[in-house]
């Protein structure tokens, strides 16, 4: 399965459908697939959200070493960012377009990744990426928005 910036922080940050998300997780069997731009949204992500009280003071850099140990066990598939996602960008922009889906651009980027990643699986909470990813014929969880 092929998981979204949205989807994933889920599993590192307590929010109230955090425990949907982790359950998802460990049904799948399979480690999570991402981007690799997901790993300075996570970034980024963990940094505002410690700024803004969500994380307790150091909470931020405390996930940010778990989410790269989970990177480099294994436990998180890093798919790079490549020329192939680049190339398919075009099309899915043109076909979304099509059906009144406009995306930005770390959303295409997202998408083209997730077709690519040949999982079938896109696991998001942005609206306009699960319609896109429906739209592109993936799969996507139910009630994971």
């Amino acid at each position: 399965m092929y998981w979204d910036t949205s989807a994933l922080l889920k599993l590192y940050v307590a929010e109230p459908d955090s425990e949907s998300f982790l359950r998802l997780v460990t049904q799948a069997g399979v480690a999570p697939s991402i981007s690799e731009v997901a790993k300075v949204e996570v970034l980024g992500a963990l940094n505002r959200k410690e700024e803004v009280g969500d994380l307790k003071p150091g909470g931020a850099e405390a996930l940010w070493r778990q989410f790269l140990a989970d990177l480099e066990e294994g436990r998180i598939v890093c798919i790079p960012f490549s020329s192939d996602v680049v190339e398919l960008c075009p099309g899915l922009l043109q076909e979304c377009q099509a059906r009144g889906l406009p995306l930005r651009s770390l959303e295409l980027i997202h998408l083209a990744t997730a077709v690519l990643s040949r999982s079938g699986v896109l696991v998001a909470t942005d609206t306009r990426l699960v319609a896109a990813a429906t739209a592109a014929g993936l799969k996507t969880p139910s009630g994971m928005r």
